[in-house]
């Protein structure tokens, strides 16, 4: 994020190579979102304000998960739970118990400004 103070780096080292696995993964199975969107399911999906991944993906989770919620968490980029932990815990604990959000929803199709 502009302005803000460097990171240490985060203890999932191995998140990387994870990562490069999965995606070699998705050349060699069904897309699944097709199902996804069929599905009831609740969901919540958190942006950070200062996210590098592009709107569209985000509009695609939304476009995916029919009953999901999108929630804009300010002061973070895309690592919420490093840089918002409060805020990330309080988001999570809340959906998971049922209990009114933290944070409003974001519903416009249009990416925050």
């Amino acid at each position: 994020m502009p302005g803000a103070e460097p990171r240490t780096p985060h203890e999932n080292r191995q998140g990387f190579y994870v990562n490069q696995i999965t995606s070699n993964d998705f050349r060699q199975v069904p897309d699944p979102r097709p199902t996804l969107r069929r599905a009831r399911t609740p969901a919540l999906i958190m942006r950070g304000e200062c996210d590098y991944v592009k709107w569209a993906a985000t509009r695609d989770y939304r476009r995916t998960l029919p009953n999901s919620t999108l929630v804009i968490v300010k002061g973070a980029g895309h690592a919420i739970v490093g840089d918002q932990p409060t805020k990330y815990t309080d988001l999570l604990q809340a959906f998971l118990l049922e209990r009114r959000l933290p944070l409003p929803p974001y519903t416009s199709a249009d990416p925050p400004r």
